[in-house]
């Protein structure tokens, strides 16, 4: 038979699950990703962070059973930083060195916080800007969507399975590694309610890590969607970061100025300090700030403050507009 005459034809086999479907996608983008050895040493060398935390960790369950100093929680109550995040968790640091079992959630919370807000959101950048612009933007110059979309696959579960692939990376860069020091504190602590106090900590990390994985994820793909070259969704992505965390910080240096003349960090005092942590309007305008207040809302490090429902709404929305906007890009080639 000539093979013009073949023609298209009905599929008569056993077809996967729907359910299923986007996670072939998936596993085919984590598989392709993976084999960069790049990535590999991009991962290695975050953990060196996560190390630093979990020594920490340890370090402070070794140390509440024993008379001798107890040089960390000193430490957190001399820090000005430690101690404004310590007024807003409504926790007073003053006698913690007599009896730190009951600032175990606290001490846990701040590790794992810090750990969250500076490494291992610097790491998603970082990790984010350089696979996600390929994701999608690839698939439009060389076609390749239609490969995929020529499969009972419909553009919602294209989208989700490249949204998966992102979902795997942060995963490994921020919940596995904050999963494991609590574990590992729970495996050192002598003391038996460790789990009871500290039992909602697994479940702050998840909901952290989510607040991080999904409007970074819709925001990422939205990027790679805009264009057929990755460079360029790049570049988008990595000029939103810096603008916004420059504008924020001259926006709270202007602020600041008043009669006083500005100071490093190291100089300013507790109050200084504290009032870098306020939540304030301007950090809007910083995608890194808005999501570090989410998370320390979460960690439940700003009890004391009231309430702000903006930075939610912001991430909401950004999800929305940036799996929507992906969604109608796809949706659009395939009708040209």
């Amino acid at each position: 038979m000539p093979l013009l005459d073949v023609g298209y034809r009905n599929w008569q086999g056993v077809r996967t699950p729907r359910w299923s479907r986007a996670m072939v996608l998936a596993t085919t983008g984590i598989h392709l990703v993976w084999k960069g050895t790049w990535l590999k040493r991009v991962l290695m060398f975050m953990a060196i962070p996560a190390l630093i935390a979990g020594i920490f960790v340890a370090t402070y369950e070794q140390t509440i059973d024993r008379s001798g100093p107890r040089e960390l929680i000193r430490a957190l109550g001399r820090n000005p930083q430690s101690r404004s995040i310590a007024a807003r968790a409504g926790v007073d640091l003053s006698d913690a060195t007599e009896n730190p079992e009951a600032y175990r959630h606290f001490t846990w919370s701040y590790i794992l916080f810090n750990l969250s807000r500076y490494p291992q959101a610097i790491g998603m950048i970082v990790v984010l800007g350089l696979v996600a612009p390929r994701l999608i933007s690839y698939d439009l110059r060389s076609r390749g969507y239609l490969l995929y979309l020529s499969r009972p696959l419909t553009p919602a579960e294209y989208i989700l399975g490249k949204s998966l692939v992102l979902f795997f990376l942060l995963f490994m860069m921020s919940a596995l590694p904050a999963l494991i020091i609590y574990l590992t504190g729970l495996f050192l602590s002598t003391d038996s309610t460790a789990i009871a106090q500290t039992w909602d900590i697994p479940l702050r990390i998840l909901v952290a890590s989510l607040v991080l994985m999904i409007p970074t994820s819709a925001i990422a793909l939205a990027f790679s969607s805009m264009t057929q070259e990755s460079r360029y969704a790049g570049f988008a992505w990595f000029a939103m970061w810096v603008i916004g965390s420059v504008t924020y910080n001259a926006l709270w240096a202007a602020t600041q100025i008043g009669q006083a003349r500005p100071r490093r960090r190291r100089d300013m005092g507790f109050e200084e300090i504290s009032s870098m942590y306020d939540w304030s309007s301007y950090k809007l305008f910083s995608p890194y700030e808005t999501l570090g207040y989410l998370q320390q809302q979460i960690f439940g490090l700003a009890v004391k403050d009231q309430w702000v429902w903006s930075p939610w709404i912001l991430a909401i929305i950004a999800s929305v507009v940036g799996y929507g906007f992906a969604y109608w890009r796809v949706s659009r080639v395939l009708k040209v």
